[in-house]
């Protein structure tokens, strides 16, 4: 038999995939339709990579993807623009991305910097959007799936709480 724990996870991680799917598919489909299932499935990862056991820890880590992808997005919109991609420049800005991180002392941003901007440069190789779309869209989206996970995370744990009453 399941415990409740594991129920309200896979409940929940369900919920979060589905809501975050759809909106971020939906908001990015308004801007640019050529990467409406690249927005879906970045705010599926966002929700994903914030939901936690507890609450608290939900919504520090969606603080810390948006912090994260802020930084990265910003770093990616200004590469594009001033650059075209090749892998030495594309390093440098992951580079940048992670001194940045150390420089306003957090470490702990450092992955979700590194892996915001790899996307959001590969998405601009791949397909035809201006830089600073991109990286705002691909912003967007971190923050549609972090508020998504934080949303039914808190909402989880209403839930529980009037059941035990």
């Amino acid at each position: 038999m399941f415990k409740s724990h594991i129920t309200r996870a896979v409940i929940e991680s369900f919920i979060v995939a589905a809501i975050s799917y759809v909106l971020g598919y939906y908001f990015t489909s308004m801007f640019h339709l050529g990467t409406a299932e690249v927005g879906g499935l970045w705010a599926v990862i966002s929700g994903v990579f914030v939901m936690s056991e507890g609450e608290a820890q939900t919504v520090k880590s969606a603080r810390m993807r948006i912090k994260a992808s802020f930084i990265a997005c910003v770093i990616a919109g200004l590469y594009l623009y001033f650059f075209s991609f090749n892998v030495i420049t594309f390093a440098l800005a992951i580079a940048l991305g992670v001194l940045i991180c150390h420089v306003f002392r957090i470490p702990d941003h450092i992955k979700t910097t590194s892996i915001t901007i790899s996307v959001v440069v590969i998405i601009s190789v791949l397909k035809d959007i201006g830089p600073f779309a991109n990286a705002s869209l691909r912003f967007f989206e971190s923050v549609i799936g972090s508020l998504t996970a934080m949303g039914v995370g808190i909402a989880a744990i209403y839930i529980l709480k009037l059941n035990k009453e």
